[in-house]
């Protein structure tokens, strides 16, 4: 091999781990992010194309080493070409070894935003920021070039700063190779410092010197073992930014933001092997009970060679998320990271997002989304059950979050739903309704039978039971109260003061407020030359329904009647095709809505058609979505379409929702189901 791109360099880009528990369960780290095994693909072989992957975003074409460890702490080398091939390869001499990266801070470099654009500095000196470079690189080349003047041929440690006040430590070498490394420890008293644990990656909070170091495990497996999670750290562990269980094991949650916020994605991997090669087998024993013979990843990318040198493993997926980011903007166009292989945005949206959740518990997730956070349920992979979090809108970070019961078998929800005036997330199991705070805490309980149904609506909980045709029950006063109603009505919505809201087919509306008696209904007034048709949807404030023009059967006109004085607000034109409560969706400020094909002004009742074919799917404040097909289609609030999604090959993100920044989209890879945050355009 003696072409430069063959050449395996002395410094391992990454640590390949595959950890242990002391069952034999076995879970694949890439320095200290997840890696998930797509169903057939053996855990060697991902973690293999999961570096690999990585790599292409800064040396593709070229040969890079990874450090390998077995969960009794030896550690092995491995070579991969530019085609995903691995091969084992010795540790490098001594002498090989890159310089040592040195305590001292030589420059800070530091992204500032102001007035909607990024300014670079470097040693507090402005730097011009060339449009469609990226700014970091541009940085850290000033930092390399000063550096020059005082350290020649040497590497140096560079302090970074990002635009929301996180810091970062980078490593250059003498030809301007940068690497992601470990702040300086301080010296513990009466030993030793430790070694530096997990490395630190860019824009992640710096773990601290209590926190533990992860355990070292790479071991080999069968092709078709699947991951578990590792064992629970010790207690007292500083809480980060990475999601965890309530035993402080880490849920896969990643989280990637724009505009020099960036923190790193999950490290993807490719559905298909590359290659039929796999990694070196190493006899699985369990994790050892010392904990001191784990090794130090400064250690691990010398190969054991006792020099300290740099850890620069984490500067692929460092770079990956730094592209062009000159300019920012409220909504970005393209930023973050771009969408996996196979996967596509709906029309209007960038191909990228700004960050993810994976293992998301349900294909079609219900989402909880307030102007603040977004709330949804995940596979708890350690216990088995679900866990539900609660993150920020925005930037995905975590909120909260709490592990439901162990054998709650999610039916609705999470939703926000009023209870007694205070808006919670709701959800319901198989025996019971579940209500959080907004802000986490303490959850409320209420039984239920499973075969009672359950509604989550804008205005309350509502719950019918099968053997009780006159009465429905709404969650008031912290208990189920009964409420009497007609047989063969339908209740939709509750008033704050606890009354029930039922409607029937003819144009009718109870207010029930007591527990035996029925009180009288009220007509809706319909449009002239229309009968009652059905009723459509409800919130806290009015209620909707169609009337069927006599002339016009297919046909619908909407009327929308404020409660709980039922006067009419808005009238529409004739809708054809009729509207029904499943193809009828509410902006989340109610100010439009699509009904059928149609956009509507809620205000006014004006109204016009999208596409012929339109079928709504989703809607948030800025965009609704409707399916055609394998396709997703996407209208403006305006109710103006704007086409297919783009190209042809691969999966389309089916939005779930959003909010004034960001489009809420899922779609899956393999077996898992991820939810993407996707900037809107």
């Amino acid at each position: 091999m003696t072409e430069p791109e063959h050449e395996v360099p002395a410094r391992p880009a990454f640590v390949l781990r595959v950890r242990a528990d002391a069952t034999g369960a076995q879970t694949g780290w890439l320095d200290d992010e997840p890696v998930m095994p797509p169903p057939g693909v053996g855990i060697h072989r991902a973690l293999i194309q999961a570096a690999r992957r990585q790599a292409d975003h800064t040396q593709r074409g070229r040969t890079i080493r990874v450090a390998g460890v077995t969960p009794d702490g030896a550690v092995f080398h491995l070579a991969i070409g530019p085609d995903g091939k691995a091969w084992e390869v010795p540790p490098p001499e001594e002498g090989d070894a890159p310089d040592a990266v040195p305590d001292e801070v030589s420059h800070i470099a530091e992204l500032q935003e102001r007035n909607g654009r990024l300014v670079g500095l470097v040693d507090d000196d402005e730097i011009p920021l060339a449009p469609g470079e990226d700014p970091y690189e541009q940085l850290l080349h000033e930092a390399r070039r000063r550096a020059d003047t005082h350290a020649a041929g040497r590497t140096v440690r560079v302090l970074g700063h990002t635009p929301d006040g996180r810091v970062w430590h980078i490593a250059l070498a003498p030809d301007g190779t940068q690497s992601v490394v470990a702040p300086v420890a301080a010296p513990a008293p009466a030993q030793p410092p430790p070694p530096p644990s997990a490395p630190v990656n860019a824009f992640r909070p710096v773990e601290t010197e209590d926190e533990p170091a992860p355990q070292a495990a790479y071991a080999s497996e069968s092709d078709d073992e699947s991951p578990a999670r590792d064992e629970a750290p010790p207690a007292g562990t500083p809480a980060t930014d990475e999601l965890t269980d309530d035993l402080g094991r880490p849920i896969p949650t990643t989280t990637t933001q724009s505009s020099g916020h960036a923190q790193f994605p999950p490290a993807a991997v490719p559905e298909q092997p590359r290659g039929p090669d796999d990694a070196p087998a190493a006899t699985p024993t369990d994790e050892p009970a010392d904990s001191g013979r784990r090794l130090s990843r400064r250690g691990l990318l010398l190969g054991g060679a006792g020099v300290v040198a740099l850890a620069g493993a984490a500067t692929a997926g460092f770079l990956e998320l730094r592209g062009n980011r000159s300019n920012v903007t409220p909504t970005p166009t393209m930023s973050g990271t771009p969408l996996p292989d196979g996967l596509r945005p709906p029309a209007g949206l960038p191909e990228s997002y700004l960050w993810s959740v994976v293992n998301l518990s349900d294909v079609a997730p219900r989402l909880a989304i307030t102007g603040k956070q977004l709330v949804c349920t995940v596979d708890n992979d350690t216990t088995g059950g679900t866990q539900l979090l609660a993150l920020d809108a925005s930037t995905g970070k975590s909120v909260w979050k709490a592990d439901l019961p162990i054998d709650a078998v999610i039916a609705n929800g999470p939703a926000l739903c009023p209870i007694d005036g205070t808006t919670s997330i709701v959800l319901t199991s198989q025996s019971q309704i579940i209500a959080y705070p907004l802000g986490g805490g303490e959850a409320r309980t209420w039984p239920l039978q499973s075969n009672w149904s359950t509604s989550l609506t804008a205005s309350g909980v509502i719950v019918t039971k099968p053997d009780e045709e006159t009465s429905a029950y709404v969650l008031h006063d912290d208990k189920l109260m009964r409420r009497a109603i007609s047989k063969g009505t339908n209740p939709v919505a509750v008033l704050r003061d606890g009354t029930l809201v039922v409607t029937d087919a003819h144009g009718r509306v109870w207010l029930s407020s007591d527990e035996k008696k029925v009180p009288k209904p009220r007509r809706l007034k319909a449009p002239r030359g229309t009968v009652a048709g059905t009723f459509v949807a409800a919130t806290a404030t009015q209620i909707i329904t169609a009337f069927v023009p006599k002339k016009q059967t297919t046909a619908s006109r909407l009327r929308a009647f404020t409660l709980p004085d039922l006067e009419l607000r808005i009238t529409t034109d004739p809708i054809d095709p009729a509207v029904f409560p499943n193809t009828f969706m509410l902006a989340p400020d109610e100010s439009w809505a699509v009904g059928g094909n149609s956009w509507i002004d809620m205000n006014t009742g004006d109204s016009h058609v999208i596409t012929a074919r339109w079928s709504p799917i989703a809607i948030s404040q800025y965009d609704s979505w409707s399916r055609s097909g394998d396709n997703i289609l996407t209208a403006n609030r305006k109710g103006e379409s704007l086409g297919p999604a783009k190209g042809s090959n691969g999966q389309v993100l089916v939005p779930r929702g959003g909010n004034a920044e960001l489009a809420y989209c899922v779609g899956s890879v393999g077996s898992d189901t991820t939810l993407y945050a996707v900037p809107l355009s």
